[in-house]
């Protein structure tokens, strides 16, 4: 019988707690060293650079963290990442320099994607088919809100002294609490498989596309977001405001934005998007004094036109994919997001240094401008699907391969694995085939067959 959605919330208390004080310590961690190392006087490019580097450890983390997890345990690695992921976190108060943060933030990045693993797995092991859509709008919720009410906590404290360095390191230690005593037993073995980027773009250039230009939207706001609105001569209190107001506004529109992509073909509300996110680039400077007194309201307008988009990409791919091919298409979308996103803060700070504060909008503008070109251009050209061909929109956080699984998508892939008849010439298909076909070939695969890979935008 399945769990009401307050008993299953009671039932994963636990995890979920740790996952919302992992997004609050690295949260408030994020946008205290971008405004710490501009304080600090170093130059915008050291600062890109710095905040860079926590999406090099990041992709670091998703390459390497399932073997680690697999090789000496969930509880042990947890542990491990997370004592070590908070001393490094109160080490940035020690010792203030560009190249030693640099590769603090590469520890960092590789220490919460492995985290961010083990609470995916602990949380997928124990949710049956019936709990997946609830506990996946919990996971999002908490995920969200830990992320958002770190930014907040930038408050607590001037961001000159080291208390708020120690309240990031506490908030990490703390997630460590619930894992070390669950009496849940250790889930299985964590599967590192991940498609080859160049299949990936084979089945949908458009979704590679997408994944990549959602990571440099996002590497832009988390990494110069708060230096930004540093520079428009906002105190610490209102920056604090702004990003949890960009945050807010990509949470509350998630998910009616991917119902309509349910509803119409999913690249047109792609375009949708991108084109909102060219005038929301432009309108600064059009109306400067306008948005700088109301900088919340165009920080939350901004939230909505670019946190869906990962989540658009993954969908868009996943409509030309056999379910069995979800959590390795998932793995390599993450590690195009993470490389992007690393572009994401150095490509800022240089367009903040040259064009002044105004410049990270006109970032936003030109990358938004460029995908719309090629989604519209792949909109008329590429080979597309009907909306009935097209799975359900699913919202997931861009932390590790693991949450496709851990998403109700998971259950597509059991009933399949569970009801689909043996047949010989299907397992004879399967053995002699390598991929999917190219899009110049004469021949395509029927769009009936559900165990045929679909090649696509």
């Amino acid at each position: 019988m399945p769990r009401s959605p307050l008993a299953l919330i009671v039932a994963l208390s636990a995890t979920l707690f740790a996952a919302f004080t992992l997004n609050s310590g690295s949260s408030l961690q994020s946008s205290l060293l971008a405004l710490r190392a501009s304080s600090e006087g170093f130059a915008p490019i050291y600062t890109g650079i710095i905040m860079a580097s926590y999406y090099s450890g990041f992709v670091g983390g998703i390459i390497w963290g399932a073997s680690l997890v697999n090789r000496v345990g969930h509880i042990r690695t947890f542990a491990a990442l997370a004592s070590t992921g908070s001393a490094i976190t109160l080490l940035h108060a020690v010792f203030v320099d560009p190249i030693t943060w640099s590769l603090f933030r590469a520890m960092t990045g590789l220490c919460l994607s492995g985290l961010y693993l083990v609470v995916e797995s602990w949380l997928n092991e124990q949710v049956d088919n019936n709990s997946r859509g609830a506990m996946m709008a919990s996971y999002m919720t908490v995920s969200l809100g830990g992320l958002a009410l770190g930014q907040l906590m930038l408050n607590l404290s001037p961001i000159s002294g080291f208390e708020l360095f120690t309240l990031a390191s506490v908030l990490l230690s703390l997630s460590l609490v619930p894992i070390a005593l669950t009496r849940q037993p250790p889930p299985s073995a964590v599967s590192g498989e991940r498609m080859k980027l160049k299949r990936l773009f084979k089945i949908s250039p458009l979704g590679f596309v997408g994944a990549a230009g959602s990571g440099v939207f996002s590497g832009a706001i988390y990494g110069v977001g708060p230096v930004f609105a540093a520079d428009l001569g906002l105190p610490t209190a209102s920056i604090a405001t702004f990003m949890f107001f960009v945050i807010l506004g990509g949470m509350i529109l998630q998910w009616p934005i991917g119902r309509a992509s349910d509803m119409v073909p999913r690249q047109y509300v792609l375009i949708a998007l991108l084109v909102g996110l060219i005038f929301t680039g432009l309108v600064p400077y059009v109306m400067p004094d306008l948005i700088r007194d109301n900088l919340s309201v165009w920080g939350a307008i901004l939230g909505v036109f670019t946190m869906p988009i990962y989540a658009l990409s993954v969908a868009y791919v996943n409509d030309y994919l056999t379910p069995d091919d979800f959590v390795p298409a998932s793995g390599a979308l993450l590690i195009v997001y993470g490389g992007s996103a690393a572009f994401g803060p150095i490509v800022g700070s240089l367009f903040l240094d040259y064009f002044g504060p105004w410049g990270l909008p006109l970032l936003f503008a030109i990358v938004a401008f460029g995908m719309a070109v090629f989604a519209t251009y792949r909109a008329g050209f590429g080979r597309r699907i009907t909306l009935e061909e097209q799975g359900t929109f699913v919202a997931v956080p861009r932390t590790t391969p693991m949450v496709t699984e851990l998403s109700p998508l998971g259950d597509e892939i059991q009933t399949e694995d569970d009801t689909a008849p043996f047949d010989e010439a299907t397992l004879a298909e399967e053995i002699i085939k390598d991929d999917v076909p190219r899009e110049d070939e004469d021949e395509t695969p029927s769009s009936d067959d559900p165990a045929t890979p679909k090649t696509g935008n």
